[in-house]
């Protein structure tokens, strides 16, 4: 799902949109290119630079060059691109591909990330902030743009599918190591997490996270059960013009895989979701409504006659998550991991 600046286009574009840029059919430069990079990216000569910014692309260089020597502790990996080196211990990681969150679990806090948050272009998500506080935001991931400054001098570049196109172009500023991804890449941080503890050298501490990520969600979703007895769920996400069930990304994900929630007939029980409309909930009319909201939308939807006759409406099941605060978190694991508890703190209060 492409989760670039222009969320009024409604969900079901952005996750089509999404899907063809990684599968090197959008997110074109204007010359058919996915991915772009500034001209800070490329080598001295290309980009026209001269005096203090020469000094840095120079500098730069020999930092790279020095990075490969077999001296500097240089480990074979398996990447996207089949076999790449890259430094045994990395001390300066530069991520483009929107792994910075797994990046940091694993105990690497990148120096330049491409992690936006998706309704405030230009910053990063709040809950991201204490984990990759001193990190330089470089791009953005989700729209294959990126702009390495040469004075960032990273060791390694952490990319992804997006930027295939500049591959060349990055591998003259540091080792790059390619994130095999899925297209739908925001519900595949546990994939990208097993990639890199096992290229960094950190598979005991990826599988000791998920596993304690899992035995948390699980025994949430255990205690939610047991309050809620048969009741079934469904995830509303509401932008303006447009509203959305949510399945197999985002939030859906996280009640029905991870927590183990049933979900609610007439959901898709495979895909990312569909696009709905207002009377279209009615079909669906779960027990139990997530609702995700866009500032305004929820008092648009109080005011409808057709809402306030949805079973869990009436029952006063509904459990509000503005998207300004949440809406990020249900995509990668550091905020799924703080959700679970939010999401317990509403489904087991009394109605």
């Amino acid at each position: 799902m492409d989760r670039r600046r222009k969320w009024s286009f409604g969900i079901a574009a952005l996750i089509i949109a999404a899907a063809l840029g990684a599968a090197g059919c959008g997110n074109s430069n204007g010359n058919g290119d996915e991915g772009s990079v500034s001209s800070a990216s490329t080598n001295g000569g290309q980009a026209g630079q001269s005096g203090q910014s020469g000094q840095s692309g120079q500098a730069s260089q020999a930092a790279s060059a020095e990075s490969l020597k077999p001296d500097a502790g240089l480990r074979k990996v398996k990447d996207a691109k089949g076999e790449t080196e890259i430094p045994t211990k990395p001390q300066r990681i530069v991520d483009i591909s929107g792994a910075s969150e797994e990046l940091a679990l694993l105990g690497f806090k990148p120096i330049g990330t491409a992690n936006q948050d998706s309704l405030k272009p230009g910053e990063m998500p709040a809950y991201l902030k204490e984990y990759v506080a001193d990190a330089q935001i470089v791009g953005n991931y989700a729209s294959g743009e990126a702009n390495l400054e040469r004075t960032l001098e990273p060791d390694l570049i952490v990319s992804s599918a997006m930027f295939d196109k500049v591959y060349e172009q990055l591998s003259k500023i540091a080792p790059v190591f390619v994130i095999e991804d899925d297209p739908l890449s925001f519900a595949g941080w546990r994939n990208r997490l097993v990639q890199l503890g096992a290229a960094l050298g950190e598979e005991a501490k990826a599988a000791e996270w998920q596993k304690a990520y899992d035995d948390k969600a699980k025994a949430i979703g255990e205690r939610i059960k047991a309050e809620a007895g048969e009741d079934n769920f469904a995830v509303v996400v509401a932008f303006p013009n447009n509203l959305s069930v949510f399945s197999g990304t985002g939030l859906g994900d996280m009640l029905y895989g991870d927590l183990g929630l049933p979900r609610s007939p007439g959901i898709p029980a495979e895909g990312w979701g569909e696009t709905i409309s207002l009377e279209g909930l009615t079909k669906i009319d779960a027990d139990r409504i997530f609702l995700q909201f866009a500032e305004g939308t929820d008092a648009e939807l109080e005011d409808s006659v057709v809402w306030r006759s949805l079973k869990a409406v009436r029952d006063g099941r509904v459990y509000k998550l503005p998207n300004e605060d949440y809406y990020d978190m249900t995509f990668s694991p550091i905020g799924k991991e703080r959700l679970l508890d939010k999401i317990a703190e509403l489904a087991l209060a009394a109605p």
